[in-house]
């Protein structure tokens, strides 16, 4: 602890005092009774003077100073202002090895800073809330309190500016996410004027954050900070950073907003290009590029934006793509790349022509289904003039086809759990298993050579469609309570009648064309 002083010195009151052999040291009592700045004015009129301000604790407050050439006749005038918190200071004034000794004089002044920041805020938990759009506040780093924390929520997906004015050189300014991870950290740089000015902007998602103002030994003094906030006004659907997320995007020509930020450094959106032909994009945006990618990685086009702050850079690039699905990446380059885009996609094509349909044994009653799957390229039927409608379908034929038409991802080709199944069905009965639309007649027998039954089609249809017969009425005889949902549902949503009035032909093989009609109808 400090040593007692012996004098309690008020402010503006000029002292008198005398250092000797016999008393090598005075001690004064000063009472800061709010954050200010104490400033101290010695005249020595001995050769070498040591002053020290201690708080409380016994914690020195800025340096142990020394003064010196004082003399007698023509003293030495000393002055120091430091900014403290509020409390109960000693000021010592004392020898200097054994050969200090003299008299001075000395007084001291107090102004209060008048800064508004709640205290204690040097921690994240501590933080003192600073309103976006609201008060600025003014607060001050001291020797006693080098770092002050402040809290802010953003409540929609925005940019932020944090404006600072300090007549402190070179403080520390730092902003971090809700998980204490720095977003930026940056200086206030010294200016020649008193004033320092700062401004940055960040561009955040929907959360906490906190933003510090430190200082040290050197650096200290008041600040003024304020926040503002522009709204992204996004519809956006997050999270969409994967293409696993990304958004289904109509290219269509429609206009979409989209935002970039900190923590949010690219976006996904899925198109599709039904046809070979051209995607046409408008682009707008400060700093944030882009890239087309197809689902094998290779890029099909890229941008850079040459945009700058509050002068948005509009493109528009027109690139070939072939049919097939593709990945629109909004994307970042470097951190300080983000903020709002807005986007308009639009692709043409020419549809191929129809293909042509050789078949002999395809009526008109088979001809729309047929035509359908050609499209579809499900199927290109058993020969080049013969579609194979009357013949029976086996199971891995059919799982082939369910499998296309639903346009699963039948990329798994790793060997199946069933022993029967061919390689060229790996993919599609994986697939299908997955979807738990398939299962085997047992745990590793699929019946791939089995023909397929005209209710087991219905099951596999009802579970791809999600298909639902409530309120229907099965007028059929052959249908056993395993079948009679499916069936229904086949019935309700108008993909078959049944092979009678009265008789589903449940446990009939279906054919290749009445499997074409049932596939037609469930699809279209």
């Amino acid at each position: 602890m400090a040593a007692e002083a012996d004098t309690v010195l008020p402010f503006d009151t000029t002292v008198s005092g005398s250092i000797s052999v016999e008393d090598p040291m005075d001690a004064y009592t000063i009472t800061v009774p709010e954050a200010g700045t104490v400033t101290t004015n010695v005249k020595a009129y001995y050769y070498t003077v040591q002053i020290e301000l201690r708080d409380s604790n016994n914690n020195l407050v800025g340096h142990s100073n020394w003064i010196y050439n004082g003399r007698p006749e023509n003293p030495t005038s000393w002055t120091n202002a430091m900014n403290v918190e509020p409390g109960v200071y000693t000021l010592f004034v004392k020898e200097v090895r054994d050969s200090g000794h003299g008299d001075y004089s000395l007084n001291v002044s107090f102004d209060p800073t008048n800064n508004n920041e709640t205290e204690p805020n040097q921690t994240m938990t501590q933080a003192m809330p600073l309103q976006l759009d609201g008060d600025r506040v003014k607060g001050l780093i001291s020797w006693n309190d080098s770092t002050d924390f402040y809290k802010l929520v953003v409540t929609e997906p925005g940019r932020i500016w944090l404006d600072v004015k300090s007549d402190m050189k070179n403080g520390v300014l730092e902003l971090y996410d809700g998980k204490g991870n720095s977003i930026y950290h940056d200086t206030l740089g010294y200016r020649s004027e008193f004033t320092v000015e700062w401004k940055k902007r960040a561009d955040l998602e929907v959360g906490t954050y906190y933003f510090r103002v430190a200082g040290n030994e050197f650096n200290q003094g008041l600040y003024d900070i304020g926040a503002s906030f522009i709204p992204a006004n996004t519809k956006e659907a997050e999270p969409n950073n994967t293409r696993a997320t990304a958004i289904p995007l109509i290219t269509d020509g429609a206009v979409h907003t989209g935002f970039l930020s900190e923590t949010d450094h690219s976006d996904y959106y899925k198109i599709e290009m039904l046809y070979d032909g051209t995607l046409t994009i408008d682009f707008t945006s400060e700093y944030v590029g882009y890239e087309v990618m197809d689902e094998g990685n290779t890029q099909y086009g890229r941008h850079f934006s040459s945009g700058y702050l509050d002068h948005p850079e509009s493109t528009t690039k027109t690139i070939k793509l072939p049919k097939g699905t593709y990945y629109f990446i909004p994307e970042i380059g470097v951190s300080w790349q983000t903020g709002v885009y807005t986007m308009a996609l639009r692709s043409e094509g020419t549809p191929p022509p129809p293909p042509k349909m050789n078949f002999m044994d395809v009526s008109s009653s088979y001809l729309p289904a047929v035509m359908y799957l050609l499209s579809e390229e499900v199927t290109s039927g058993i020969r080049t003039n013969v579609f194979g409608t009357a013949l029976k379908i086996k199971r891995v034929d059919a799982a082939i086809w369910l499998a296309k038409i639903l346009e699963l991802d039948t990329t798994n080709e790793t060997v199946t759990a069933f022993w029967d199944v061919p390689p060229r069905a790996w993919g599609s009965i994986n697939a299908l298993k997955k979807a738990g639309i398939v299962n085997g007649k047992s745990t590793t027998y699929f019946g791939a050579n089995d023909d397929v039954t005209r209710g087991e089609m219905a099951l596999m249809l009802q579970k791809a469609y999600n298909l639902s017969g409530d309120g229907v009425t099965l007028p059929f005889t052959d249908v056993t309570p395993r079948y009679e949902t499916a069936i229904k549902a086949l019935l309700k949503n108008d993909i078959t009648k049944g092979k009678t009035p009265t008789t589903f032909g449940t446990n009939q093989p279906i054919t290749r064309g009445e499997m074409a009609i049932f596939l037609y109808r469930a699809d279209s």
